[in-house]
């Protein structure tokens, strides 16, 4: 499997920012800390914040809309 580098500057990977938002981050910041670094150049907060989104989209249970009384 071919991994994709997210964060050059930590060196973090797809799969590491997969790991980092099942196990409760929803920043890049807080990705970043879950690896033990920090943000440096900022290059990849766009990134991680989308997969951020994508993750978030599909744990939220889609509510049907119900009809007004």
């Amino acid at each position: 499997m071919v991994l994709m580098i997210i964060c050059v500057c930590n060196h973090i990977n797809c799969r590491s920012v997969k790991d980092a938002v099942s196990a409760g981050a929803r920043s890049p910041r807080a990705v970043q800390a879950h690896h033990g670094c920090k943000i440096n150049c900022g290059k990849c907060t766009a990134m991680i914040g989308e997969m951020i989104a994508d993750h978030v989209d599909r744990c939220v249970p889609q509510n049907p809309m119900l009809a007004a009384e």
